[in-house]
Parts: structure tokens; C-alpha cells; sequence
């Protein structure tokens, strides 16, 4: 099953261009359309017009559009300033930042459009400078030459130990139950946890409400496993905002060497990806074997 919540209409919907995809200036223009439609067709049935109006506000919901074709348009022809105003650019994945907030907050919403107006997010931490405080990353050595096998580089690494330890976590949590796992590490009721998997992406909703994307499942459970590696090298992980602790999981997830799905080698590239609104260049870290996406960022 795609998803794990299903309803008569979502067989009209196109996620595509709906939910956290929706491209706000094709709505603006769809919405004006409709409203010239329904003004149109006023003048010859004023009572027809607002069954007009709602039947395109319900295409408008449901689609993301009323004309077909609007979203390549928008991309097409609207300013790249204007766009990137809108945009839900393609931010890092895994739970968002105030995961914690929206999680224990409880409220049900049906209007994935409504995520973006949730609470603050905490301020934005560098995870590079926390591995390297708890010695969880360490400046690489250069292993071509012997000679120099001592001499630390410019890159940091993940110590052995360390990568053991979160390809056990990794390998401890690959067949378990996912909605579970998600809960524990959001700190709410696995019964309020929603897991979406269309595409190969993951979403995760708790009382419908968005708290986080993944770019697969591999992806979702490096973090859940790196999750546990850090709680166990970070003393003071636990008494850390839920969304310091989301971004040092998937900051973690950039150090991934071998797939958490198939085990093969991974290799970073640059892809063009499409937003809501508009193509984007990212780095990208993918299985090699598996062709699964473990990361995506802008360039």
C-alpha cells in the first residue's frame, strides 16, 4: 500500500502538484480563472454561478489546478524571483526543525497547505561543530599515501567505531516496525503517526499534520538508527530540542557510505529536481545498486 491513509477522494488527487507540492502562484492564477469563469457564467445564471465557483475551488484543492497545463506555465513563464519567493525549496529532509512542536501539539488538520504556518523552528545549529566536539566526525587522514597516513586533511570523517556502531543501529532496525520507530523518536503515540510513501519519498504526519520528508526509506531509517548512535556519543542529547536532534540526524546521514537498504556503495552527483514551482540543481547521494536517494541539497 502507497499509503497508509486513504479516502474516497484522494483518487482525485495529484500530489504532484497538491499538499506540500503545491505551487502557490498556479493557485492564485487557477483561483483568478474561476473566479472570471463563475462571473461569466453569472450573467446568463446567477444561480449557477456559485456552483461553478466551488466545483473549481474543490478541481483547485484536489488537482492544483483548474487549466490543465498551468503548473509547466507557471515554471515557464513566471519571473525565477517570483518563484523563489513562493518556492518550498527542496530543504533538507528528515523531521523539520520544530518537529517537536508540531508533534506534541496535537492538532488535526486536513490542509497540507496549512504546514508551512507552523511554529517557529529553533534556531539552526551546525552539526559539523557538534560531531567534532563529541569526536563523532574526526579530520580525515590520507590513506593513498603511507607516507603520510597520519596527516589529517581538510575533510572530517566518521571514526570506525562510530560506523560500526550505526550500521549495527541500522541493521538492528531495518525489519522493525516503522511507525514505531518514527513515534519513539518524535516522543508521541504511534497511533497519531501517519507514514505517506508515494514515490519512493516517505512523509511522516502526526494528527495529519506534517513533521517530516525523506527522500526514501533508507533515508528514514539512517536516521532513526543514527538517531541512537548519537543519544549514545552526545551527553546532553536527550535535554536537546527535538529539532536540533532532527537536524544533527540528518546531518549524520551526509557521512553514508554503503546503503542502509541493499548495502552498496553510494555516490554523490549533482541532479536538475523539480519543486513546487520551479527546477533546482542538488547534490545528491544515491545507492549505486539500488538507485535509492539517501540525500538531496541544494547546490
Amino acid at each position: 500500500m502507497a499509503s497508509e491513509r486513504s479516502g474516497p477522494l484522494e483518487r482525485f488527487r495529484r500530489p504532484e502538484y497538491t499538499g506540500t507540492n503545491r505551487c502557490l502562484p498556479c493557485t492564485a492564477v487557477n483561483i483568478a480563472l474561476a473566479v472570471a469563469l463563475s462571473a461569466a457564467v453569472a450573467v446568463a445564471s446567477l444561480p449557477a454561478a456559485p456552483i461553478v465557483f466551488a466545483l473549481s475551488l474543490a478541481a483547485i484543492y484536489f488537482r492544483g489546478y483548474l487549466v490543465p497545463g498551468t503548473p509547466t506555465l507557471t515554471k515557464r513563464y513566471f519571473p525565477d524571483w517570483l518563484l523563489a519567493a513562493f518556492d518550498k525549496d527542496p530543504s533538507p529532509a528528515g523531521p523539520s526543525t520544530n518537529a517537536g512542536t508540531q508533534a506534541a501539539a496535537g492538532r488535526t488538520r486536513d490542509h497540507d497547505e496549512d504546514d508551512a504556518a507552523a511554529a517557529p523552528s529553533p534556531t539552526s545549529i551546525d552539526p559539523e561543530r557538534v560531531f567534532l566536539e563529541h569526536r563523532i566526525v574526526v579530520p580525515c587522514t590520507d590513506g593513498e599515501d603511507r607516507t603520510n597516513a597520519d596527516q589529517p586533511t581538510d575533510d572530517v570523517c566518521l571514526p570506525d567505531p562510530v560506523r560500526g556502531a550505526w550500521q549495527t543501529e541500522i541493521d538492528a532496525r531495518r525489519d522493525g516496525d516503522r511507525r514505531r520507530q518514527v513515534a519513539r523518536f518524535l516522543e508521541t503515540d504511534p497511533a497519531a503517526v501517519t507514514i505517506d510513501r508515494r514515490d519512493d519519498r516517505v512523509t511522516v504526519r502526526v494528527d495529519e499534520r506534517l513533521v517530516g520528508r525523506w527522500e526514501s526509506e533508507p533515508a528514514l531509517l539512517a536516521d532513526l538508527a543514527g538517531a541512537q548512535v548519537l543519544a549514545d556519543q552526545i551527553p546532553d542529547w536527550n535535554r536537546r530540542p527535538l529539532g536540533h536532534r532532527s537536524q544533527l540526524a540528518n546531518g549524520l546521514r551526509a557521512f553514508l557510505e554503503t546503503c542502509p537498504r541493499c548495502g552498496g556503495p553510494v555516490s554523490l552527483g549533482t541532479e536538475t529536481v523539480d519543486s513546487c514551482c520551479r527546477s533546482q540543481q542538488v547534490y545528491a547521494l544515491t545507492c549505486d545498486d539500488c538507485a535509492a536517494r539517501l540525500l538531496e541539497a541544494p547546490r
